[in-house]
């Protein structure tokens, strides 16, 4: 019996790529991730002249190398078997965020030796504050939420739904099990009630 992915059911995260969100340690663990893949990839595609080595200073330029290290991740590390992600890394992503970099920074100030690029705080006129305020101000208040669903499983008579992951766990220690083991979408048995998952909820639901 397969419970469904955790992502269906998960609360949205940032991931560790989100240079945005991330601790000191993370922080820290990217930069020596994306140092060693952009010293590589400078090398292994002769890249001296179009990534300079200033890319670090540049902000929008360690985005998009982030960005592109994750792709190359994602398709180099599928297995062996024959396939054209690999192609496509190149075409899609890799030359075209190459010739891009020029456009998304001031690198054709900077010299091997000298670093040019001067950080710019961007600025914002006044009254935003005011103007984001009348905006919010003008719109219609929003619709209650509904009570959401009970997922405490120590009362399943009670019980209005459980979990993904609890029901997962209940099957992987045997308190519940598979109505019909040979039907990946059977319902399930958990404390003499018969359990269906329901999509809409991201749960499982007493059958009707």
């Amino acid at each position: 019996m397969t419970a469904p992915a955790q992502s269906e059911t998960a609360e949205l995260a940032p991931s560790r790529f989100t240079w945005r969100y991330l601790d000191s340690e993370q922080s820290r663990q990217l930069w020596a991730d994306l140092i060693d893949w952009t010293t590589w990839i400078r090398g292994r595609y002769e890249l001296d002249t179009k990534i300079p080595p200033c890319w670090y200073r540049h902000s929008p330029v360690v985005e998009e190398l982030t960005a592109l290290m994750a792709a190359w991740t994602d398709a180099y590390y599928r297995g062996d078997e024959y396939r054209d992600d690999l192609t496509a890394w190149h075409t899609q992503w890799f030359w075209p965020v190459i010739h891009r970099l020029q456009a998304v920074t001031d690198f054709e100030n900077c010299t091997h030796t000298r670093c040019e690029h001067r950080s710019t705080p961007p600025t914002t006129l006044d009254g935003l504050d005011d103007f984001v305020a009348a905006d919010i101000a003008g719109r219609p208040a929003p619709t209650p939420a509904a009570p959401g669903p009970v997922t405490d499983i120590s009362g399943a008579e009670e019980v209005r739904s459980i979990r993904a992951e609890d029901m997962e766990m209940a099957i992987d220690a045997g308190l519940a099990e598979p109505v019909d083991p040979a039907d990946p979408d059977s319902a399930v048995t958990f404390e003499d009630i018969d359990w269906t998952y329901n999509t809409r909820l991201g749960a499982w639901t007493p059958a009707t």
